[in-house]
């Protein structure tokens, strides 16, 4: 009799746990390779061996990033940012990104540009500035310019990290 009266204060902690788990839900951190990445039009990336995309082809190229959306009971996020780690070898152009906002009825909104610095064979990091959008609908993604070669040298993503509030 004892533990028949404790199973219901045992589902309850149980069901506590789970409500708890659930709120925090709503803070989402992700990390993807560069190769989750998708250019656009008819531009190309080439995804690497090791997951990297770069662009090798003679123009600029857009890119776009996925970033999964927590959508549901409790557990809508309205705030993107990022980090993107790239390896900008462009001596005429840098490796730019930036926090996007989508719906289908096609409001956007647009995070502020954040955008390497130099030549460089080593990764440099772009932190994104945050951007905010309540709408339910509205998808989230990381848009980035990759510049063309440079003296046979390539332009690329290396990975990207999505945080949403």
């Amino acid at each position: 009799m004892f533990n028949r009266m404790h199973r219901p204060l045992k589902g309850l902690v149980s069901l506590s746990a789970i409500l708890a788990a659930g709120a925090t839900l709503a803070d989402s951190t992700t990390n993807a390779p560069g190769s989750a990445c998708a250019a656009t039009g008819s531009a190309s990336l080439t995804v690497r061996d090791d997951a990297e995309a770069e662009n090798r082809s003679a123009f600029l190229v857009t890119a776009l990033c996925p970033a999964e959306r927590p959508v549901g009971a409790g557990t809508l996020t309205t705030t993107l940012s990022g980090r993107v780690f790239v390896v900008d070898q462009s001596s005429t152009s840098d490796v730019c990104c930036r926090a996007v906002s989508k719906n289908p009825a096609g409001a956007k909104v647009t995070g502020t540009w954040s955008c390497s610095s130099g030549s460089s064979s080593g990764y440099q990091i772009l932190d994104l500035a945050a951007l905010s959008d309540t709408y339910t609908f509205s998808s989230f993604f990381l848009e980035c310019q990759v510049p063309a070669p440079s003296n046979g040298l390539y332009s690329r993503i290396q990975m990207y990290r999505a945080s949403q509030q």
